[in-house]
């Protein structure tokens, strides 16, 4: 090895010499034996849009001594260096009157081996520093002139003429800011070139020389970055559509030179630009100019300058992080993995040429050769990462080792060149800040002005710089204090907890691992601790993920509650983003400093990490351990690895059984690698789509991730074409939302997905779908002006026991952040609330034997239910960049009531609380070097604290047999704090003073809640009174936003930037905003608003929310896009406020059976205005029940008292009373004031209407009803005023024609010729013909104040006014004082209102306002169903209460299946449900028959969960009756009956049973308050019910809202109708034979509903025989190169196809097919070539096994390997000939 560095090194320096005979040396703008004296000035400025300009300045004479050709002798004179700090009117203008001071050790001589005008190497004397080596290397940057073809880039468009001195080409070339692409233009100069260099102007015209750095292809930068969120790019141009330009970066340089020499003038400019904030309008800005001119040319005849002691040997231009040389590229050649927008090549010079220039590359590949060896990473220089626009050596780049295990992070501070040397007082001033910071914490109000979380962040900064050794000592010095009752002394063990958390080094990462081994930390507050760390960690190196996973499944953490969760998600996640996800790998972490941190290639994932995850998910399911299983299918789901699919496979494939739940949750959890566009994961998740046997849950899930994954238009298309045909519509429904939402997106982030849905969406079906169904719906929001992004999604997996889904999942991602999400799954929610309840609430069986019991239905029809999986949950939440996932067992949920008892057992002794979390939602960090040579540094950080304090004292009474109502009963103090800073740095630092000079811009805000909390909750009532914690002390919320300039400051500085007394805030001159007032003085409890903003966003409240998008509407609310000085603040004012409490109260009651004779009467005042009065509430019952038959009452009373010595009460109490036997409809409002310092005031009104006659089940007879509506209103006030209201509604003539006219209007009346009345189109239109079209309000008022008088005028305005609507205004037409007429004219099927107000001031009309589709259906007084009902049914495909309808030869099942059948005298199962043995729930049966044609007899029997029981017989009416004959069987009391009877349920203090007959007939039967309800009229039944989802059998189906469901009778599935309906008739004494006959075939036909699970990328053997001998070349198989098959068998034959395994080596690779390929021996010709696709084996070069494959394939053999494969193109001969 040493013989080889030797030979090496003298090939290098042999061949540098060589390299004086080169022609293009004598291209040099440097003439032997001159002297050249220029002036150097350069400055470096930071500023943003207004405001001062920050910076420094620098100048000296820079003396170049040509020794020899390509050997110069150089010093600086006189450097001198200023600091600048005022308001520029031109940023390249620095003033005259700076005060410069010396600078010291910079005037020593040093030289410069060049070759032409290209700088090859440099020695400096060793005493300088590296801050002034870096300096040098900008100012010799500026100097660089190379016109030569070295490394030039080859393109038709490069071109230079050495006679003319013109051209334009492009070359790779290296200086201070890196090895990158430069854009030279040579051109001849404007005459006036003399007055830019008088001193020279009687020499010959010069040339112009113009180089321009495309930052965006570079071989080598020097730069630091960590934390950008996904897409930022900051290297160079954003090109990709999912790629945002976070930062802008340019350098220009402008030479004037001689054809033959010298350079006059040079100046280099470097702009750097960003937002403080990561995105937005207003930048700031960082600018670095270096200017050097020429002052005179001399013959040399000064003596030899003095040599210095030692030097060193600097061998490139490249900014220097520490003295050991960084390896550059000389050429594309040793940068093989380099990528160019144009794909240009860089030109090798001719071989002669060629000897100079191969110094610097050989010496560098030794010393990367050397690098490698030491760390083992021989594979880093040919890793790349994939997502990069900008063409790099990806992670190629070493400009610093990585920080050893215990090691601070240096470069990560300041990007500047350190000493690594310990700093033990870092650890005396962290623990003096930490003191500081928790003294704070116990007085919130003043955090925001000591700048708190700042101070977090110097804690932080202050850790990163420690050794393992420093934290572990400052650490135990703080762990005394972890279980101290001194609250400070609390706080500052947790906020050094999370400093550490947050700090991301290696030796803050060894010191975690040791609290948790140690359990110094353990449980919940370890989970909270390692949950941040993928975020935070900075060094994804493979010891250190090892490490991560290791402590994962250590025996200290497994066993260990919440933690054993978290750090197997966090370690996963931090897995991925380090080393699966090449994006993350190489955007996120700092690969542009240390190369990539572990190596690409390297299989640890699928050797250490994968295996053994999946062998405890096989372990975790076969014991049946739901819990566990749910974490491991997540952790592996977080590793985005494609050998993932694998893991699933044999669960998904059906080979392994397990439950439907967990099988969901494998393909949901498919979703991260889905996001990195993986094809495989993009072909399963699809072909799971595609399997129409799969359960739904299944496929929907993978609809959700496969939006995720970009599919194809070929994929998407078929979709679309789905949602006609697929037979589950929760399906239809997923797809169809998805496919809309895709197609509406705008984000450049979102284009691929929106384009494909945008091919699709016009297949897209016309059905509408409920909102319960299962969805997908994106939204974005995008502000290109104001350069907001926002894109969410919000995912839904349907129930078919509930309304509830099984999945929903909301997410949200910003341009300044990652993925924010909250998803919740259970595999039942029906199960989950009956074992909520059956824990909670106490049931009781009725024992009374019915004649067909629940029971005996299922024995007689043999109905058995499906054994139901255990039930299983989860909740995952990934906020503020933290993970937590929560997994629960049927087992856990049954606990679940235990713990909440055990928690108020504990409540009752009384419990404390003491909670602090700090942490950062987000940090970035980005720093290379400028122009000057030092280095461009930004900073972004998001602190966050969250600070609970408080005890707690409580109890819970929970249900029993002999008090079934629950009480509880809470008494809390809270201190509660909230603080957020959003903190943006731009600057540079400044190495000449060791200073950072910065501006920034910083947002605060703080919530500070100290309170004391009292609460009972009883039965239909709510108590809570609220008191501050500290009656006499003020409190505030606060928001800052500010800019702000630091001219300089020590960059180990512990004093926040708001603090600093150098920092400037910058104001403008006039506010745009400013508030300062008082509110809440009527009650005596006041609060302070104040504040003031420069900002134009307050100009105008409005523009703020201008997108029509309602997200980036909230995005622009927290988010300052014209930044200013804002400061807004609300303050309770304790002293000031004279009442201290607030105790509000709510209650709710129900009176049944009022039979109050007399009426309403008008409205009058109050007596009682006491809050909480059960007095007035009976009185306000009683009232409105007056004059109304059998009426029920409701009444609800809201009361605010603020005690103190101003005690004010607030009353608000609403009673409405109704009757179903009464077409009247009463309601009384009352609200009142009564305070001591105000004196009392009150309101009343009260209305009555009566509704119109209605027919429940015949649409024609509907029509034909006259429909009107009438209403009275009285309302009177502030003691005689009065305003009185009449309202007519009715249906229209031309709507009644309309509804006629319709085409469900005819579809239903050819139904009801076929005597069905109530099919679903009928109910439709019967809901649509009961809702009035026209209403009319007279309005009188008299002795009111002009002040409500007014509010007509500003009615009459703002009709007026209201946009493009208004057509008519009358002045002239007009009514007298005290008079107001409205009318209101809607047309429901053009979705329009025209409304029009007639007052004193005149009349306006408005047509064609916009209605909601449902506003039929709100205002319809159909009253078999409540108004809530009506419209929710309108947007749930009439599933929110579902109904069946068993008509006269048509039934309509609960979940809109219509089949034809006709009763007949056998008893049929119209409904049955019977709770699992044990379980909490109703029994119900319901069965009908016809034992003649136009007759329909009903039989019920219900038992309660209370005990109670109905059995229930019904007949038709006797002929020249209406009343049907109802008898009923029960163990509940009558308590009416007259035209209402009521049977009543003393246990829940409710009617039980309630029937009546409306006056057309129908037969109307409530249980239970709506749990059922029946409409009966002798031939048909309407049933309608909504708590039996998927649990009801019979005719009526499973009410599963799929109506494939409705297929399934005992037996199994028919297809039949009369089948189905026939199979749940009983065999009893009346059966009807023809009934029995069917039934008896149905079970013959029946046959077993099947799950066939689907493949995962399988292939049978011969299909990938065929598919490997087939040719399509016309297929894309994402192949860029096709190969040449070639046979290595070296017996020479008779020419002949071989079979022979090929293979390459590409990138760093070794890549093996996996079967044998046709191809001809070398002494052969192959002809007939034809392109044949084959799988191939990619593995690193360093696989010793791969290596020996391959060597053996050279042999002739024929090896098999393993592994992912991938599809290759290979051109194949079809015959050999000699």
């Amino acid at each position: 090895m040493k013989l080889l560095f030797l030979a090496v090194v003298i090939a290098a320096v042999s061949s540098h010499r060589a390299d004086h005979n080169n022609p293009d040396s004598k291209n040099s703008p440097w003439q032997d034996g001159k002297v050249y004296r220029y002036d150097v000035k350069s400055h470096t400025l930071a500023r943003l849009e207004e405001g001062p300009n920050s910076g420094s300045a620098f100048k000296a004479h820079f003396i170049v001594r040509v020794k020899s050709p390509g050997w110069l002798q150089v010093r600086l004179e006189n450097p001198k260096h200023a600091q600048i700090h005022e308001q520029l009117s031109y940023e390249r203008d620095v003033p005259e009157n700076l005060k410069y001071q010396p600078v010291q050790n910079l005037d020593k001589p040093f030289e410069i081996s060049l070759d032409g005008g290209r700088i090859n190497t440099f020695n400096l004397p060793s005493s300088v520093s590296l801050q002034h080596e870096n300096l040098l290397k900008g100012l010799i940057s500026t100097l660089q002139l190379d016109l030569s073809t070295h490394r030039n880039i080859q393109g038709s468009q490069d071109s230079y003429d050495r006679e003319q001195k013109q051209g334009l080409f492009r070359k790779m070339e290296t200086d201070v800011t890196g090895d990158c692409e430069t854009l030279y233009s040579v051109s001849p100069v404007a005459s006036e070139w003399r007055r830019e260099i008088p001193n020279f102007a009687s020499e010959e015209d010069p040339i112009e020389i113009t180089k321009s750095k495309n930052y965006g292809h570079c071989h080598h930068r020097v730069a630091y970055h960590f934390g950008l969120p996904d897409g930022a790019e900051w290297t160079g141009t954003a090109h990709k559509p999912d790629e945002g330009q976070m930062i802008s970066h340019a350098a220009v340089s402008r030479i004037l030179a001689g054809k033959q020499g010298p350079i006059y003038k040079a100046e280099t400019t470097s702009t750097v630009y960003v937002h403080p904030h990561l995105y937005g309008k207003q930048k700031a800005e960082v600018h670095s100019h270096v200017h050097i001119e020429l002052e005179s040319v001399e013959q040399d005849n000064q003596g030899e300058w003095e040599k210095p002691e030692s030097n060193r040997l600097i061998k490139n231009l490249l900014y220097s992080m520490s003295t050991k040389q960084v390896a550059t590229h000389d050429s594309s050649s040793s940068s093989p993995s380099s990528e160019s927008h144009d794909h240009s090549h860089i030109n090798e010079e001719p071989r002669q040429r060629s000897r100079r220039s191969m110094k610097s590359s050989k010496v560098g590949a030794v010393q990367n050769f050397i690098t490698r060896q030491k760390k083992h990473n021989d594979e880093s220089s040919s890793s790349s990462s994939s997502s990069s626009s900008s063409s790099d050596s990806s992670s190629a780049y070493i400009n610093d080792e990585i920080p050893n295990s215990n090691e601070p992070a240096n470069a990560a501070l300041y990007m500047s060149p350190q000493t690594h040397t310990d700093k033990k007082q870092n650890s005396v001033n962290a623990q003096k800040l930490l003191q500081d910071i928790a003294q704070q914490l116990q007085n919130p109000n003043n955090m925001p002005k000591s700048d708190f979380l700042s101070k977090f962040n110097i804690l932080v900064r202050l850790l990163a710089a420690m050794t393992t050794e420093q934290l572990s000592q400052t650490s135990r010095t703080i762990e005394a204090a972890k279980s101290s009752n001194n609250n400070i002394k609390a706080d500052m063990w947790m906020v050094y907890r999370d400093a550490v958390a947050q700090t991301g080094t290696m030796p803050a990462f060894q010191q975690i691992k040791a609290w948790i081994n140690s359990k110094k930390i353990q449980g919940e507050e370890a989970a909270q601790v390692v949950a941040s760390l993928p975020s935070t960690l900075r060094y994804p190196t493979k010891e250190v993920m090892t490490q991560f996973f290791q402590l994962a499944r250590s025996p200290e953490v497994k066993d260990q509650l919440y933690l054993n969760t978290t750090i197997l998600i966090a370690a996963t996640r931090f897995i991925n983003m380090g080393q699966v996800n090449n994006d993350t790998a190489h955007n996120f972490y700092p690969t542009h400093m240390y190369g990539r941190l572990a190596r690409k290639h390297d299989n640890f994932v699928l050797e250490q990490v994968l295996p053994p995850l999946a062998e405890e998910l096989k372990n975790a399911i076969q014991r049946q351990d739901s819990i566990q299983a749910q974490v491991y299918i997540k952790s592996i789901g977080n590793l985005g690895h494609p050998e993932i699919l694998k893991v699933f496979a044999p669960y998904l494939e059906g080979q392994i059984k397990t439950s439907t739940y967990l099988r969901t949750l494998m393909v949901s959890k498919l979703f991260v690698l889905a996001s990195q566009k993986n094809r495989q994961a993009r072909a399963v998740l699809f072909s799971i789509l595609r399997n129409t046997a799969e359960p739904y849950e299944v496929r929907v899930a993978a609809i959700h991730n496969i939006f995720i994954a970009h599919p194809t238009g070929a994929m998407m298309q078929a979709m679309a074409e789905m949602t006609h045909d697929d037979p589950s519509v929760q399906v239809r429904a997923a797809l169809k939302s998805g496919i809309n939402c895709g197609a509406n997106l705008k984000t450049p982030y979102s284009w691929e997905l929106s384009r494909s849905a945008q091919a699709a969406k016009w297949m897209l079906t016309k059905e509408n779908f409920g909102y319960q169904y299962s969805f997908k719906l994106f939204n974005d929001g995008f502000d290109m002006e104001d350069d907001l992004e926002i894109f969410s999604a919000l995912s839904n997996i349907g129930s078919d026991d509930s309304l509830v889904p099984k999945y929903l999942g909301y997410s949200v991602i910003t341009k300044n952040g990652g993925w924010n999400k909250v998803q919740a799954s259970v595999s039942s929610y029906k199960h989950l609330i009956e074992i909520l309840k059956e824990s909670m609430f106490y049931q009781q069986k009725s024992k009374t034997q019915h004649k067909y019991s629940s029971s005996k239905i299922s024995e007689l029809l043999n109905i058995k239910r499906d054994q139901r999986d255990p039930l299983e949950a989860s909740l995952y939440i990934d906020l503020i960049n933290q993970q937590r996932y929560f997994t629960f067992s049927e087992e856990d949920l049954r606990q679940l009531p235990h713990d909440i008892n055990e928690y108020f057992k504990k409540l009752e002794n009384g419990v404390e609380q003491h909670y602090t979390k700090i942490l950062n939602q987000a940090q970035v960090s980005v720093m290379f070097p400028i122009a000057m040579g030092v280095p461009f540094i930004y900073k972004y950080k998001e602190p966050t604290l969250i600070h609970i304090q408080g005890k707690a004292k409580g109890e819970f009474n929970k249900p029993t047999k002999e008090q079934p109502q629950y009480s509880a009963k809470m008494a809390k103090e809270v201190q509660f704090t909230y603080a957020r800073n959003i903190d943006g740095d731009v600057g540079f630092m400044d190495t000449i003073s060791n200073q950072h000079v910065s501006v920034g811009v910083v947002s605060k805000l703080q919530l500070n809640a100290p309170f004391k909390l009292d609460i009972q909750v009883k039965p239909k009532e709510l108590k809570v009174r609220v008191e501050p914690l500290h009656p006499e002390q003020d409190n505030n919320v606060s928001i800052t936003v500010c800019g702000h300039t630091v001219p300089f400051k020590r960059r180990d500085s512990l004093v926040p930037i708001s603090l600093d007394p150098n920092s400037k805030v910058i104001e403008r001159e006039r506010k745009i905003l400013s508030v300062d007032t008082k509110f809440g003085q009527a009650t005596s409890t006041v609060f302070h608003f104040q504040g003031y903003s420069y900002s134009t966003d307050y100009q105008n409240i409005g523009t703020i929310f201008k997108s029509p998008d309602f997200m980036t509407n909230i995005a622009a609310v927290v988010s300052q896009q014209d930044i200013a000085m804002t400061h807004f603040n609300l303050r309770y004012l304790g002293k000031q406020s004279q009442n201290k409490a607030v105790t509000l109260t709510a209650v709710y009651d129900e009176y049944h059976n009022q039979k109050e004779s007399g009426e309403l009467g008008p409205a009058v005042d109050q007596e009682d205005l006491s809050p909480n009065s059960e007095t007035r509430r009976q009185a306000m019952a009683k009232r409105v029940s007056a004059g109304i038959k059998t009426a029920k009452a409701k009444v609800l009373d809201f009361s605010a008292t603020f005690e103190g010595s101003y005690k004010a009460d607030y009353v608000l109490t609403a009673a409405i009373s109704q009757s179903p036997v009464d077409p009247k409809v009463q309601c009384a409002l009352f609200a009142a004031k009564n305070s001591a310092h105000q004196g009392k005031n009150q309101f009343n009104g009260v209305a009555t209407v009566n509704l119109p006659k209605s027919n429940a089940l015949n649409y024609l007879q509907v029509l034909d009803n006259d429909l009107k509506t009438t209403a009275e209103v009285d309302i009177k006030f502030n003691h005689n005023a009065n305003v009185h209201i009449q309202a007519e509604a009715e249906r229209s003539k031309e709507y009644t024609e309309e509804l006629q006219k319709h085409p469900l209007a005819k579809q239903c009346a050819q139904d009801i010729a076929r005597n069905n009345q109530y099919t679903h189109t009928c109910h439709k239109m019967i809901v649509q013909a009961h809702a009035p079209d026209y209403l009319k309000l007279t309005v009188n008022y008299k002795d009111i104040s002009n002040v409500y008088k007014n509010y007509t005028y500003s009615a009459y305005l703002l009709a007026k006014h209201l946009g493009f609507w208004y057509t008519e205004v009358n002045p002239m037409k007009s009514l007298p004082e005290g008079k107001v007429e409205i009318e209101l004219s809607a047309s429901y099927f053009d979705r329009t209102l025209d409304a029009s107000m007639t007052s004193k001031y005149g009349y306006v009309r408005m047509e064609s306002l916009p209605i909601l589709k449902s506003a039929a259906s709100a205002f319809s007084v159909y009253q078999p169903f409540q108004p809530q009902e009506r419209v929710a049914n309108f947007y749930t495909s009439h599933q929110y209460q579902p109904y069946c309808s068993v008509d006269g030869n048509l039934i309509k099942t609960f979940s809109n299946r219509s089949y034809d059948y006709t009763l007949t005298s056998s008893w049929h199962v119209v409904m049955q449900d019977e709770p699992e043995e044990n379980g909490i729930g109703h029994e119900v049966v319901i069965l009908a028959r016809k034992p003649r044609p136009d007759q329909q007899e009903i039989y019920i029997s219900y038992k309660s969960e209370t005990g109670k029981d109905l059995e229930i017989e019904i007949q038709p009416a006797p002929e020249g009756s209406k009343q049907h004959q109802v008898n009923v069987k029960t163990n509940a009391k009558k308590v009416s009956e007259d035209e209402l009877t009521i049977y009543w349920n003393e246990v829940e203090q409710k009617p039980l049973l309630e029937y009546y007959t409306q006056p057309d007939g129908v037969l109307m039967l409530n249980i239970e308050e709506n749990k059922f309800r029946t409409m009966y009229d002798g031939q048909r039944f309407v049933v309608l019910a909504s708590e039996n989802r998927q649990s009801a059998r019979g005719i009526c189906g499973s009410m599963s809202g799929e109506p494939r469901d409705d297929y399934l009778i005992p037996e199994g599935l028919v297809d039949k109708p009369e089948y189905y309906a026939a199979s749940y008739a009983l065999n009893d004494e009346n059966s009807d034979p023809k009934t029995q006959e069917l039934k008896n075939k149905a079970k013959q036909e029946a046959y077993q509903p099947e799950n066939k699970y689907t493949t995962v990328l399988r292939s049978d053997s011969q299909w990938q025989q065929e598919m490997t001998a087939s040719s399509s070349s016309e297929e894309d198989w994402g192949s860029e190169t096709v190969y040449r098959s070639r046979s290595y068998d070296k017996q020479r034959g008779p020419c002949a196809i071989k079979q022979q395994v090929q293979y390459y080596e590409n990138h760093g690779e070794i890549c093996i097919t996996t079967t044998q390929l046709p191809a001809c021996q070398s002494h052969c010709r192959g002809e007939d070539y034809k392109i044949q696709a084959a799988q191939v084996t990619c593995r690193p070069k360093i696989d010793q096994q791969f290596r020996s494959h391959r060597d053996h394939i050279k042999q002739g053999q024929n090896p098999e390997v393993t592994g992912v494969p991938k599809v290759i193109q290979f051109k194949v001969p079809t015959a050999c000939n000699a």
